[in-house]
């Protein structure tokens, strides 16, 4: 994979190596989004002993890491009764050069051994912690290491040194992956393919956008064709109430009143499956950025926090009757008449406010206190950012005809339902095919990057 970006990531991780003392970090993060190229990267030049858990079980795990160790360390042929005598000895042949010890996949172990967490927080506190050692865990099944590791009940709970959920990576990220895309593309691909390292990788810029989109997502045999649902299934059993909020929220039932009567459950039903569903990180909750106390608020609306989860729940999941039988003929034709309006616009809002927090004085002039969406029951603002002294009012248009004097007008009028002061009040349209020239004439900031 490529390593693209991370740089924070790895400095963290370098920082810890060069501490004169043992060190432990856990790395979490979901599917594919590249914790194991992070690691690579990392221990490139380092002595390491680097292993990968797979679900074998316990007696062959032990077996193949103690092989990895003795040819690591050059121990000759030893075998051990147990992991913990295995760390233990490991712990007694370091020296003063610091040695990294990867455990990847770390849920597998614990899913074998349910006492393996517990093992290992006593050969820490005993063994390894007086050691020269940069001990990782790393694991992509969120939930498990949260119960083993993060919780506060968790049996390695306040051990570890440094803590890295690695989450995917801005759109500004795409071009490193698929060079000279048109904005056009670009957007497209962020709003289908998401951001995740691994899916930008298998994107093949000598093909459409459309071929890669069936070749790569649609097609039975494809990649990413079952991907959600393996994303899912890792984390939880019973997955089929999980599936029809998600798949809810993709068509559009972003309130709970709206999913609660799509799936014909009581709003009280529900709390529990989308609270999993938002520690997970698979959807977020959000409320108007004016509000004053969040939590409280009654306008809350549920999203994905992921454009290809998105995407895969409204045209994979809910077509899996036609793809199953190599219908992709009529998949890529709602593709055609739906994606542009209810996806790629979307998608242009969050590239939008990601572009004004990476560089504020250009597109504001002021450095935002908050920045987002606001809405009450008949209005909606696509961003609104502010702090003590300013704020922006911002639309974001992807269509293809420049925007003209009727949005600034529009959005003039949404503005004065929030009461800002207007000496200091900034309007602000960005949009793919620029702004007519009388908008551009007026009191407003047009952007088409």
């Amino acid at each position: 994979m490529h390593f693209v970006n991370r740089t924070e990531e790895l400095e963290t991780l370098n920082r810890e190596y060069r501490l004169p003392h043992a060190t432990f970090s856990v790395i979490y993060g979901r599917r594919r989004v590249g914790k194991t190229t992070l690691i690579q990267k990392y221990i490139e030049d380092k002595p390491m002993l680097y292993y990968y858990a797979t679900e074998v079980n316990l007696a062959m795990q032990l077996k193949a890491f103690t092989e990895d160790m003795c040819q690591k360390l050059d121990l000759g042929n030893i075998t051990f009764p147990s992991f913990e005598d295995a760390l233990v000895y490991l712990s007694k042949q370091l020296g003063e050069k610091k040695l990294v010890l990867v455990i990847d996949e770390y849920q597998n172990l614990a899913k074998l051994d349910k006492s393996f967490s517990s093992m290992l927080q006593k050969v820490w506190d005993l063994h390894l912690k007086q050691s020269n050692i940069h001990l990782i865990l790393c694991g992509s099944t969120i939930s498990m290491m949260h119960s083993e590791i993060l919780n506060y009940a968790a049996p390695l709970y306040g051990r570890s040194t440094s803590i890295i959920q690695l989450k995917p990576l801005l759109s500004r990220y795409i071009h490193d992956f698929i060079p000279n895309l048109s904005q056009e593309d670009l957007m497209r691909v962020f709003a289908s393919f998401g951001t995740i390292p691994k899916y930008l990788e298998m994107y093949q810029p000598q093909l459409s956008f459309e071929e890669n989109v069936r070749t790569l997502i649609l097609n039975k045999n494809a990649f990413l064709y079952n991907e959600g649902y393996f994303l899912l299934k890792q984390e939880i059993n019973e997955i089929s109430t999980y599936f029809s909020i998600l798949e809810a929220i993709s068509k559009g039932a972003t309130k709970l009143g709206n999913i609660s009567g799509m799936l014909e459950m009581q709003s009280s039903q529900l709390t529990r499956y989308i609270e999993k569903l938002i520690d997970l990180g698979f959807i977020d909750k959000e409320v108007p950025v004016t509000e004053k106390n969040p939590l409280k608020s009654k306008l809350g609306r549920y999203h994905f926090k992921d454009n290809f989860l998105k995407f895969w729940f409204f045209y994979v999941y809910k077509n899996y009757r036609y793809l199953e039988i190599d219908m992709l003929a009529f998949v890529e034709k709602e593709i055609a008449q739906s994606f542009n309006d209810n996806f790629v616009s979307f998608a242009y809002e969050a590239y939008v406010k990601e572009k004004i927090i990476q560089d504020p004085m250009r597109y504001l002039g002021f450095v935002p206190l908050k920045i987002g969406r606001w809405w009450n029951n008949k209005e909606e603002i696509d961003l609104v950012a502010f702090d003590d002294d300013h704020i922006a009012f911002i639309e974001c248009k992807w269509r293809n005809r420049p925007t003209g004097v009727d949005l600034l007008e529009s959005l003039q009028k949404k503005a004065a339902i929030l009461n800002a002061p207007q000496p200091r009040s900034h309007y602000i349209i960005f949009s793919k095919s620029g702004c007519t020239d009388a908008l551009k004439s007026m009191d407003v900031q047009c952007f088409c990057d």
